[in-house]
């Protein structure tokens, strides 16, 4: 090797490796001088929903009124239209809560989770408890911890969960939601559309004593 090529070789191990990949990266681009197309509308739209998505967050429609993006309702109206309709937004979907329509994208949020954050969006902690009441006895089938609703997507105090329990025991449209305790005291609640108290009460018993006594 000359001298002039073992100093070639030393310069470029002294190259910043990401200095080099950018230099690269200028190369690549001047290489490729065709025009890059302009993502449209509905494609930001869709990429604004995933990324909010991703971080377990709906995107509720009235803000895209609200500032910083201030749209019109003419031009809002058609667009979240195309995006559902379309190939571009083929993997958003939106839920319909009591006061708001909400968006969220299918690849990284599932439509029951979905439901959940509404309730809590909407702060409708009756209707958020039977819901996961019913959906947990009805899928898997078990009864369904109360500690869990102080997890994520509730986050609900115990203040909260107490006053709502009280208020589901009054309630025509939750009359199916009862309370159910294992033998060392751990609470539950079941719904009695998908299962029988004896069957919640079993369920409970195994999840909290049993299981532990018969690994």
């Amino acid at each position: 090797m000359s001298h002039l090529e073992e100093v070639g070789a030393e310069a470029t191990t002294d190259v910043d490796l990401e200095k080099r990949q950018w230099l690269q990266a200028l190369r690549l681009h001047d290489a490729d001088s065709a025009p890059v197309e302009p993502a449209s509308p509905a494609e930001i739209m869709a990429d604004f929903i995933r990324q909010h998505t991703a971080a377990g967050q709906l995107v509720a429609r009235a803000l895209f009124l609200q500032p910083p993006y201030s749209m019109e309702e003419a031009e809002l109206a058609p667009l979240l239209a195309a995006l559902v309709e379309g190939e571009v937004g083929a993997d958003i979907a939106c839920v319909h809560g009591a006061q708001e329509v909400y968006f969220y994208s299918t690849d990284s949020m599932s439509a029951n989770y979905a439901d959940m954050c509404v309730q809590v969006l909407e702060k409708d902690l009756c209707r958020a408890i039977a819901q996961a009441v019913r959906f947990e006895c009805q899928t898997y089938p078990r009864p369904y911890k109360v500690a869990m609703l102080e997890q994520s997507p509730y986050h609900f105090e115990s203040a909260q969960i107490a006053a709502a329990l009280a208020a589901i025991e009054t309630h025509p449209d939750y009359a199916d939601i009862r309370p159910v305790t294992s033998s060392n005291g751990v609470p539950y609640l079941f719904s009695e559309r998908y299962m029988r108290y004896g069957k919640a009460y079993g369920l409970c018993e195994w999840l909290e004593v049993e299981r532990f006594q018969n690994p």
